[in-house]
């Protein structure tokens, strides 16, 4: 264990080591391994936030490890100034309360990006629904200036729509310039607007389209506002108003070069809002990456902190499982049964049904497995329910219940399977005597049943006897054909009959003398009888219930469990509550359909109490138990 003193505390009648301080938690590491509750745990089945627990699973295989928990103790540990804080399970703290360490670094420059000096899970939510807004609010640089105004992007279409074909004409002018005899070729062909003079000219545009922008001339000039091409007037004139008579407000036609001036100036403006556009995404990703860092940051955080100290109270001491909080119930613990005027606050959600039938027996409990479907979730689960109070005449495989898991759902429950274990002495006092009334009940029904076919069978038989006489037929021999009546038998059952009750009667007269001789002790006498009926089935359960393991249970669910989880007969009191009921009697009267108590019934009771001491008397003198009444 180390040089570190431990305290130790008593939880479910075992011994285990208490952590209640941060001291406590800043040593786990030196915590001998035998001295752990649980060894290792699934992720799967557990009522624990799913982000908590995949934080502590550093390795990703689905299991938290002794290793994992202590290595997030320490870290924990090294971030905060007083490790007691996380004994408080809250989900909010002071960035002041963070330690100077270089485990800290990373969350207190977060903080300070964030502008922030304490942090919640609730903050943490707003800043990443907000992330996008609070980015967009940074400064960004400002854009650069259209050189033709709001119009700046359809003179930039328009000048790219006819690029070719200024260039073409100006390569026309060019070679005009180099010799005047080619002008006719190089114009407007004479013998294409022949070819479709016929036809609707206006249906003609690609065509007419074909032919050069403007009239070509030596001039090398492209003329502004008349000459143009019609097929190509409308986008010339988009450039032509907002882009040439900027320019060139006196011009009536340009050269190529202050054509190209103006390409070149929507070029630069282009090549402007391009890198701008980098520069700005590359600001706005860095900015976000930056602020997203710092919020996962603080909310990994915040999630450990809040959670740490109670996966320790289910993994390291099980606490919450033996706590009196209703706040504080045990992770394993999914929700409540009802069933039979019973609500079973302990049922586990079951992983592998497989193993639950090898491994759970061994808890000594009396456990109830039911197959849950929700409407609402359109899903199903297993779980098994511990019943620790109440008796079980009612419940059978097939019998309907409602499960509620943690959150109030409501889920259809149906048993299908049950491991009989007993629940408690009372019950085992009663169950002789359940099972001698079960027996009795039997042997009155196999006896009335056997009773009423040999009177079918004789009243069938005197009726075909009566109907073979009324028609003069002989009969038959039958199988089975009544006897003549035998007085001398008849005398002798009789006989026995008498011998039988004046054996029973010298009995009940022995019987009753020698309670009568104990005196003023007769009374323990009577309840010695009852002990020695009901005390082997009473000491039977008493070694069982002191035996209730939830261990068996948790390892059929894959938890590697390093010590007993004992469910006592005080603490499972609390584990199943039954229905309770005020005073009939005074309801009755408003019940047209009650029972009516007739006056000088009292002497049933009476009796009835009478027949079973003597039932439970004559089978203990025959068994030997009451041999002092013969001496």
């Amino acid at each position: 264990m180390g040089k570190y003193q431990w305290n130790f505390c008593s939880l479910g009648g075992v011994a285990r080591v208490a952590i209640n301080s941060g001291e406590d938690i800043k040593h786990l590491s030196e915590l001998d391994g035998k001295l752990w509750t649980v060894l290792s745990m699934p992720l799967k089945a557990l009522e624990f936030d799913a982000k908590t627990l995949a934080l502590v699973d550093s390795d990703h295989d689905g299991r938290i490890r002794v290793n994992e928990i202590v290595a997030v103790s320490q870290y924990l540990c090294k971030v905060l100034k007083n490790a007691d804080d996380l004994l408080k399970r809250e989900d909010q703290i002071a960035v002041s309360a963070l330690a100077d360490s270089a485990e800290a670094k990373a969350l207190l420059d977060a903080a300070a990006l964030l502008e922030k000096e304490t942090f919640s899970l609730k903050d943490v939510a707003e800043l990443n629904a907000n992330l996008a807004v609070s980015v967009a609010a940074l400064e960004s640089p400002q854009a650069p200036v259209a050189p033709y105004g709001d119009q700046t992007a359809a003179v930039t279409a328009a000048v790219a729509a006819l690029k070719s074909k200024v260039s073409d004409f100006f390569m026309r002018c060019q070679l005009i310039a180099f010799n005047e005899g080619c002008a006719a070729s190089v114009d407007t062909s004479l013998a294409k607007i022949a070819a479709i003079s016929n036809e609707d000219m206006s249906a003609c545009a690609a065509q007419i389209a074909e032919c050069p922008l403007a009239q070509p001339s030596k001039d090398l000039l492209l003329p502004i506002n008349k000459g143009v091409n019609p097929a190509l007037a409308a986008q010339f004139a988009v450039v032509a108003k907002h882009a040439l008579a900027v320019d060139y407000p006196e011009a009536e036609a340009i050269s190529q070069e202050q054509w190209n001036a103006v390409e070149a100036k929507l070029a630069a403006y282009a090549a402007a809002v391009e890198a701008q556009t980098k520069e700005h995404n590359a600001i706005h990703d860095q900015a976000l990456a930056a602020r997203k860092a710092a919020i996962d940051a603080w909310d990994n955080f915040l999630h450990l902190y809040r959670d740490f100290y109670r996966l320790l109270c289910n993994f390291v001491i099980m606490s919450d499982f033996y706590s009196k909080d209703d706040q504080k119930q045990a992770v394993f613990q999914a929700g409540k049964l009802l069933i039979d005027q019973r609500c079973c606050e302990l049922c586990i959600e079951v992983t592998d049904m497989a193993k639950h039938g090898d491994m759970a027996g061994l808890s000594a409990m009396y456990l109830i497995y039911c197959t849950c479907t929700s409407k609402t979730k359109n899903q199903t689960r297993n779980i098994v329910a511990v019943l620790t109070d109440g008796d079980v005449d009612g419940l059978r495989v097939g019998k309907n219940a409602i499960f509620y898991d943690r959150n109030g759902l409501d889920w259809d429950a149906v048993i299908t399977k049950i491991i009989d274990n007993p629940i408690s002495v009372s019950q085992a006092f009663w169950s002789p005597y359940k099972k001698l009334g079960r027996w009795i009940t039997e042997k009155i029904n196999k006896a009335a049943t056997d009773k009423e076919s040999k009177i079918t069978k004789d009243l069938t038989a005197g009726t075909d006897k009566m109907m073979v006489n009324a028609g003069k037929t002989p009969a038959a021999p039958a199988a089975n054909a009544a006897q003549p009546f035998d007085i001398a038998k008849f005398c002798g059952i009789f006989a026995a009959i008498g011998m039988a009750i004046g054996y029973i009667g010298g009995f009940l007269t022995q019987f009753a003398q020698g309670l009568l001789s104990l005196g003023w002790l007769m009374p323990l006498g009577i309840i010695a009888i009852f002990l020695l009926i009901s005390g082997p089935s009473m000491f039977i359960a008493w070694t069982k219930l002191k035996k209730r393991d939830l261990g068996p249970v948790l390892n059929a669910n894959g938890w590697a469990i390093n010590a007993r989880i004992l469910v006592n007969m005080t603490f499972g009191a609390t584990l199943t509550s039954l229905a309770k009921y005020p005073n009939v009697i005074a309801l009755a009267a408003k019940d047209p359909y009650a029972k009516q108590k007739k006056k000088g019934c009292g002497w049933y009771w009476v009796l009835a109490i009478l027949l079973i001491l003597i039932g439970v008397a004559v089978a203990l003198y025959f068994t030997g138990h009451l041999s002092f009444l013969n001496k």
